[in-house]
């Protein structure tokens, strides 16, 4: 009974794989179908493709390619020049930077040298106001001395 039961059970089992199976297989079909039915309705959908229409695109993408070539070959030598100039600006304003250096030390130079003198003429200047002052007091002497000699009557007889 036992080996009857087991002998059932594995019956059992073989045919509900073989229903599976079969149900699994209708699926991959179902699919199939589908996908065939899709593809059948979008080729049916997409137009013929017109000769005239795919020479005029092509000549037009010939055309755009050239412009966009042209264009890129403008634009490198733009950049090309650009750069040219931009290097000749920097080199212009290096020797700009060297020549206003060059110029503001010789300023400077000149402003302690201008310093120097005027610091030896202010010396030279302590100088001079003595001797102004001396000469104020030699006039000053020769006044009193001239109006001493002016206050004594010269007389005529002494020759």
């Amino acid at each position: 009974s036992s080996g009857i039961n087991a002998e059932y059970g594995e019956t059992r089992k073989q045919s509900l794989l073989k229903f599976l199976e079969s149900i699994e297989e209708k699926e991959v079909i179902s699919k199939e179908r589908q996908s065939e039915s899709m593809t059948s309705t979008l080729v049916k959908e997409i137009p013929p493709i017109n000769p005239q229409i795919m020479r005029e695109l092509s000549m037009r993408l010939d055309r755009t390619a050239k412009d966009l070539a042209g264009m890129v070959n403008w634009l490198e030598r733009e950049m090309c020049a650009m750069s040219s100039h931009t290097a000749k600006f920097v080199d212009l304003h290096a020797k700009a930077v060297d020549e206003v250096t060059e110029n503001t030390d010789k300023s400077v130079k000149a402003m302690y040298s201008l310093l120097s003198k005027a610091s030896s003429m202010q010396k030279d200047m302590v100088k001079v106001e003595m001797m102004s002052s001396h000469l104020k007091s030699i006039n000053k002497y020769l006044e009193r001395l001239d109006s001493t000699l002016s206050a004594i009557k010269p007389n005529p007889d002494i020759t």
